[in-house]
């Protein structure tokens, strides 16, 4: 879904690259802000869980949850082994697809990472299957809403590697194709020559959005 090579290049300076600041460090807060408006979770996965830097602040804030976080570049979950490791923290090295389908979560969040799926229909579609009917899905990502952030986005996949960033709107109707309703959309806060950077909540059918998990 998305190639690993790049990723264990950056996985030795990651928490020391200028995006933590503007864009990474803010992500997880509004992350965590977002998670901590629902009732606490018991299961957590994290899609692109990087040197697992949101993994630890979430087991920190849910201490009794079991936290599951998979990444496809080996030097990043090595880094978040040896970094940001906790009690209730699992790390794994591959695709989400390769989770087992009868393991259910409370909460997946993927930061940062939906722009380098290929085929985002079917990473929505196994995100899907492997939620709780009360489950939610927190997507948080640079989108691709104006010309300057086409621009800034250019100049990113120049530094990483090849990605599509879909504006919020498209996101919105990739999730509704996908069998979700759309929650909540919310920009992080930073500087204002940062691009577009928008989390968007996926919620079950079933559920509804004023339902805790």
């Amino acid at each position: 879904m998305f190639g690993p090579k790049i990723w264990d290049f950056y996985a030795d300076r990651y928490d020391r690259l200028w995006v933590q600041r503007f864009v990474l460090y803010p992500s997880r807060r509004l992350i965590l802000k977002t998670a901590g408006e629902l009732s606490s979770p018991g299961m957590i996965l994290d899609v692109g869980c990087g040197i697992g830097e949101l993994c630890h602040s979430m087991s920190l804030q849910y201490p009794s949850a079991e936290i599951i976080g998979i990444d496809p570049s080996v030097k990043m979950i090595k880094r978040a082994e040896e970094n940001f490791s906790g009690n209730n923290i699992k790390y794994s090295c591959g695709q989400p697809d390769s989770l087992p389908k009868d393991q259910k979560f409370d909460l997946i969040v993927s930061t940062n990472a939906f722009p380098y799926m290929l085929d985002k229909r079917k990473f929505l579609s196994d995100m899907k299957m492997l939620l709780n009917p009360d489950g939610r899905l927190l997507l948080l990502f640079a989108n691709r809403n104006t010309l300057y952030d086409a621009f800034w986005l250019m100049l990113v996949k120049l530094t990483t590697s090849s990605a599509q960033y879909p504006s919020v709107s498209s996101t919105h109707n990739l999730l509704k194709d996908s069998g979700f309703e759309v929650g909540k959309t919310e920009p992080i806060e930073s500087l204002f020559f940062v691009p577009s950077v928008f989390m968007v909540e996926g919620i079950l059918p079933d559920s509804h959005s004023e339902k805790e998990f």
